[in-house]
């Protein structure tokens, strides 16, 4: 107990020797708020339902690449420095070895994924479905996954496809990994099928390299409903765009979209077969010499919707795109003299010689020469796009079911890659697609957060409220507010640092409780 004061008599207490414990200091903002998004998504209900062993390794891993996408030798640190583990009570660390060690274990579960991927079809209610096809760079083959082709990303390098399917609001359902060669074209009917099987139903929204008339044919005889752009390749496509140029002169062509005005002109399409190859096939005015037979072809095709749209301001963003490029040839080579005139046209860019020419004078100077016809092309074309959708398919649906395609590539593009501008090096295609799934979670949790900051956005614009410190943050700058709360401490005693009038405006957005210096519990 001590020993006794002399003069006094009292007890004197025993000195302790024992230096004070080591405290810590860890994010605790940003976890707080992905832990409440995962949980009102059901995301680590469904983790734990389909991987009951590892649902907590995947949760943690995928926060920790939600919040910075690291390589994932590097999670461990994020972890460390967060409150993650003791969120999650995860048992053990992610380190290098036990990240390799996790991503090829829940690579091999194939029934586990599909039955979690069952589960977020299931909790998904607003019927639309975003399918995109993308890709991912590899050094390696992985076993046949990774091959040479297209690479979408302009690289020297094999890659990987990836077949991501979202709802309406871009939230990733399914992925499915894909030897990198297949043409997007070619993914469809399994893809289609594969949703099937996991009880996917709703509409379609997919990318101009899914369109060509067989896919369209495939999709009309199972009834699916579908939004995706035609690449207008097709000879009826291109017959199209010259009759809207007279239909859009109607004051009902006129429509209006998110702030946007469009003249659009709607057409019924039909596909034939023809020597066994599936084609378009549109109505022909009656003095056409062919009237007769195209338009008895035509009605017993199976139909869908064409909307042809004319956008004043992509018009003027095509014609900018055309004359900044021609500009800066024309800057460059007219009235010079290169060694060889022939060579240095014939490197410039296909889509540049689509518009200029070359001529070289007695003296050997080089002029650069507009060609008349493309010029008309592209003012013609200039504004124009197709979509086309299944019948039924109003201009408000299928504009705003595409508009979805925007978030997802945007967000997705994070994940495409490390932060370190690293690709992929292994060689294990198992390890592949489990460190993908992980990365598809951290994207759902990433593209909600994205989605409830626009959402508050264009709340305080509706409205007219006074706007707060969130509005205008993207999801890294969010991050970086919510970071500035910490929890301090040790074990079980934790205290939270000072809380900042940005990090509770982004608690009380997010449904949370506003967070108080002091004493917490992180179990």
């Amino acid at each position: 107990m001590g020993k006794v004061d002399p003069e006094t008599g009292n007890i004197i207490p025993k000195e302790n020797r024992t230096p004070p414990k080591e405290e810590y200091v860890k994010d605790y903002g940003s976890i707080a708020v992905l832990d409440k998004v995962q949980d009102d998504l059901g995301l680590f209900e469904d983790l734990k339902a389909c991987f009951p062993d590892i649902a907590e390794k995947i949760m943690a891993a995928a926060i920790s690449q939600c919040l910075e996408a690291t390589p994932f030798s590097d999670i461990e640190y994020i972890i460390d420095g967060s409150t993650i583990a003791e969120l999650y009570k995860l048992r053990g660390n992610l380190s290098s070895a036990a990240m390799s060690e996790l991503s090829k274990e829940l690579g091999q579960r194939l029934s586990s994924m599909d039955h979690f991927f069952t589960q977020r079809v299931k909790r998904s209610v607003d019927g639309k479905l975003i399918l995109d096809l993308t890709s991912v760079s590899s050094y390696s083959d992985m076993k046949g996954y990774s091959e040479w082709g297209h690479n979408r990303d302009g690289e020297d390098l094999r890659q990987t496809g990836i077949a991501l399917v979202t709802d309406g609001r871009g939230i990733p359902m399914v992925f499915s990994m894909l030897p990198g060669s297949i043409a997007d074209s070619t993914v469809l009917e399994s893809t289609v099928e594969y949703l099937e099987d996991l009880g996917c139903s709703g509409r379609f929204v997919m990318d101009r390299g899914f369109e060509n008339a067989h896919n369209v044919n495939s999709l009309l005889q199972r009834n699916v409903l579908f939004t995706m752009p035609s690449n207008i390749r097709e000879e009826p496509i291109k017959k199209l765009l010259t009759r809207a140029a007279s239909d859009m002169k109607s004051s009902e062509a006129f429509r209006f979209h998110e702030g946007n005005t469009y003249k659009v002109a709607e057409y019924e399409v039909g596909v034939v077969s023809v020597d066994g190859k599936d084609e378009y096939i549109v109505e022909v005015p009656r003095n056409h010499k062919d009237s007769a037979a195209i338009d008895s072809r035509f009605a017993t095709s199976r139909k869908f919707r064409a909307f042809v749209v004319f956008d004043p301001k992509k018009a003027s963003n095509d014609l900018d795109a055309v004359m900044e490029m021609v500009s800066d040839i024309e800057l460059k080579y007219e009235n010079t003299k290169p060694r060889d005139p022939a060579k240095v046209y014939s490197k410039l860019p296909a889509f540049v010689r689509r518009y200029v020419d070359y001529s070289v004078d007695e003296e050997g100077f080089m002029h650069i020469e507009r060609k008349q016809n493309s010029f008309t092309f592209a003012d013609n074309r200039a504004g124009y796009f197709v979509m086309f959708a299944s019948e039924g398919t109003t201009w408000e649906q299928m504009m705003s079911s595409y508009d979805v395609r925007d978030w997802v590539e945007k967000a997705f593009d994070v994940y495409k890659t490390d932060l370190d501008g690293s690709r992929s090096r292994t060689g294990n295609p198992d390890s592949a697609r489990g460190r993908l799934f992980i990365k598809f979670i951290a994207m759902i949790m990433r593209i909600e957060v994205q989605n409830i900051l626009r959402d508050h956005d264009k709340e305080t614009l509706r409205t007219k409220n006074r706007k707060d410190s969130v509005n205008g943050k993207t999801v890294d700058e969010l991050f970086r507010t919510l970071s500035t709360v910490s929890a301090i401490g040790f074990k079980g005693n934790w205290r939270l640092s000072h809380i900042s009038k940005g990090a509770r405006e982004a608690f009380r957005l997010f449904g949370l409780d506003e967070p108080k210096s002091g004493r917490i519990s992180l179990s």
